[in-house]
């Protein structure tokens, strides 16, 4: 994009132009993917159907006729608690986006969160297909250490408007150290064929005192259609770090010229101090 890199990501602060808002979506471009420069002003913000309280997980993708497509999270505060859907918006540089109408994903016992979505074949009938985590709503009450049947799921769409979501589970919550929940699928094609998602299980953390709630670490999955999923063991990324002592989360892959691969992710420390920290492939 315009001879370098351009990141998305969520922010909250006190001099948001919006009062109200408690969490828009912000950019910072770079040409080499390492130092990386924050752009002035706020790419989206909160409001509107499916997104009236704040914003944050985007995920951008080019269209066939030049222009990006961002899909993010919204939440609502509601009686039974904060509801999540997905909803989108087009811009035709980049910088200046303008929310479109109407909710990509939602359901009434559901919410959804953290989208990514990949490009089909475009002379499919479904051209588009979407992971998001799924999280029942309102959220169950289990005891501690139970699991909350917080899944990620998949949907498929024509025209990357109307989605509809695919039967069963793409990656189940089912090992301890996701007993909280999977979350925020960051799915890649591989070279050699299939594809690759990285994603975060959570477990919760009462001893933090600040910050995240809940610690983090970065997973993966590998799959041949898009559909059946297998973990892949080991961790990919665990917390303990300076960065990331408390949570590591909400991975993003790019490739790099020299044919590796960075990953950007989400990091907290024990102090509650959130920043994006990255880390490169090793295998």
């Amino acid at each position: 994009m315009g001879g370098g890199y351009r990141m998305y990501y969520h922010g909250l602060g006190p001099d948001r132009p919006n009062p109200d808002s408690m969490g828009y979506i912000l950019s910072a471009f770079s040409t080499d993917a390492q130092r990386w420069e924050k752009e002035p002003g706020v790419r989206m913000d909160a409001g509107g159907e499916g997104a009236a309280d704040y914003i944050w997980s985007p995920d951008v993708i080019p269209l066939e006729d030049g222009r990006y497509r961002m899909y993010y999270e919204g939440k609502t505060e509601q009686k039974a608690g904060t509801k999540a859907a997905i909803v989108s918006a087009i811009s035709d540089d980049g910088l200046t986006w303008e929310r479109e109408p109407g909710v990509r994903l939602e359901a009434a016992g559901m919410s959804y969160l953290a989208p990514r979505c990949l490009h089909l074949d475009p002379a499919a009938s479904h051209r588009f297909r979407l992971y998001a985590s799924a999280y029942p709503y309102p959220e169950l009450q289990v005891p501690p250490g139970a699991f909350t049947n917080r899944n990620i799921v998949s949907a498929v769409s024509a025209d990357g408007l109307s989605f509809a979501v695919e039967p069963g589970i793409r990656v189940p919550q089912d090992q301890d150290l996701e007993v909280f929940a999977v979350y925020a699928p960051e799915v890649l094609r591989l070279g050699e064929g299939g594809l690759r998602m990285y994603y975060a299980g959570w477990t919760s953390a009462p001893e933090v005192t600040a910050g995240s709630k809940y610690h983090g670490r970065i997973f993966s999955a590998s799959s041949q259609d898009g559909l059946g999923w297998t973990k892949e063991p080991g961790i990919c990324i665990d917390n303990g770090g300076r960065w990331d002592a408390a949570k590591a989360s909400e991975p993003c892959v790019i490739d790099l010229p020299d044919g590796g691969f960075r990953m950007f992710y989400e990091a907290c420390d024990m102090e509650g101090r959130w920043r994006i920290a990255s880390a490169t492939a090793v295998t």
